[in-house]
């Protein structure tokens, strides 16, 4: 059993966006086991000083990057090494690929005791083999100096079953908090009104950075198809980054911007989410992704890429469909079929509705907390 006890952690996080939506409640419990928790990542957003200001746990800004290329990575692990010097931690808890790449070097420079949460590792089914191959063995190697490896996706626990690794375990995701999510009526109308949508027209929503890996092109170009069959379809799609404004040149060029609602980064997406038909999501890559989480718990089907976490959150047929992340035209049929059949997308949405409260934050507290039963460190 871990005893956290006056425990200094040392938790590395890639981005305070992950800390910020993701990380907050199992951090409070760390702190209840009367932990104490510091946290590491970049600042990228409003996500840091929210953080720094509401929470009980300190918050460092450090030159981290998602690309482990990224030279500034290498300040990233010095500003950590001067931490470590200074303050002699106990534990180190890192996330994603880069924070744990960190977390893991210094764990093993000043023989530190290391829990790695792998929230979807850089190599996967159908990535490039050269790039599969340089991080697979990157994340074999450092798994030596990994107490206690945590996986959120079927793919990904299979892949470490025969790494050296003293613990190996599957969870339910991050944490679905499914009350956050309940909110008082609101009138649907109104909001669909304030975005130029009517009562009658079918809403497809996204939500996802614009970055290469969302497969926004992809997308655009299943929403312009699909527009010819259903000519009163919106597209909202919620998200910020750097791609945004070559995204909007796309959606002219395709001649589709009167129909595609770009909204940026919000927070109140649980509202967003009530007025909408159906999610489209085709990443090239995922972990275990809360937007499709989100859509679930208000009882969208999802159309989504084949991919590593999607594939564990959608059943085909049952919730949604599953297709390739490249096949835009398979994309769009599925998405009419849905749209345009009332009962299919009902039983849909239902089951969606049913199956998120796997991945509760409730369900998965529990399970970390066995996992904290069970590892001796």
């Amino acid at each position: 059993m871990i005893d956290f006890s006056n425990k200094k952690i040392m938790l590395i996080a890639t981005t305070d966006n992950m800390i910020w939506q993701f990380l907050i409640p199992h951090i409070n419990d760390l702190i209840s086991m009367g932990a104490t928790v510091d946290c590491f990542c970049a600042k990228t957003g409003f996500w840091f000083d929210e953080l720094k200001e509401k929470y009980d746990f300190n918050m460092y800004d450090i030159s981290l990057s998602r690309s482990p290329f990224k030279l500034n990575n290498i300040k990233g692990y010095n500003q950590l090494k001067a931490f470590e010097k200074r303050k002699h931690y106990d534990i180190i808890y890192c996330q994603q690929p880069v924070g744990g790449m960190m977390g893991r070097l210094i764990g093993r420079k000043y023989h530190i005791p290391v829990i790695y949460t792998a929230h979807g590792f850089f190599f996967f089914k159908h990535n490039n083999i050269v790039k599969n191959f340089i991080f697979k063995s990157a994340e074999k190697f450092l798994s030596r100096y990994t107490d206690v490896l945590i996986t959120m996706s079927n793919e990904d626990f299979e892949a470490i079953k025969n790494w050296k690794v003293k613990y190996k375990y599957l969870i339910h995701g991050i944490g679905f908090d499914n009350k956050k999510y309940d909110i008082l009526d609101f009138d649907k109308l109104e909001l669909r009104s304030s975005l130029n949508i009517n009562r009658y027209d079918k809403v497809i929503v996204t939500v996802a950075e614009f970055i290469k890996r969302k497969n926004y092109p992809t997308m655009l170009k299943c929403f312009a198809q699909l527009i010819k069959t259903i000519p009163n379809a919106k597209y909202i799609i919620c998200g910020c980054g750097k791609l945004m404004d070559k995204m909007k040149k796309l959606a002219i060029k395709l001649k589709i911007e009167k129909s595609v609602i770009f909204m940026e980064y919000i927070k109140d997406i649980n509202k967003i989410l009530q007025i909408c038909d159906a999610m489209l999501l085709l990443s090239k890559q995922e972990g275990l992704t809360m937007a499709i989480m989100e859509a679930m718990h208000y009882s969208l089907p999802v159309v989504t890429s084949n991919v590593r976490g999607n594939r564990d959150l959608i059943d085909n047929g049952l919730g949604g469909r599953l297709v390739n992340y490249k096949d835009f035209t398979d994309a769009s049929n599925a998405l009419i079929d849905i749209l345009t059949n009332d009962d299919l997308k009902s039983k849909m949405g239902k089951y969606n509705k049913e199956k998120v409260k796997k991945y509760d934050i409730n369900v998965v507290r529990a399970e970390l907390k066995q996992i904290y039963n069970e590892v001796i460190l």
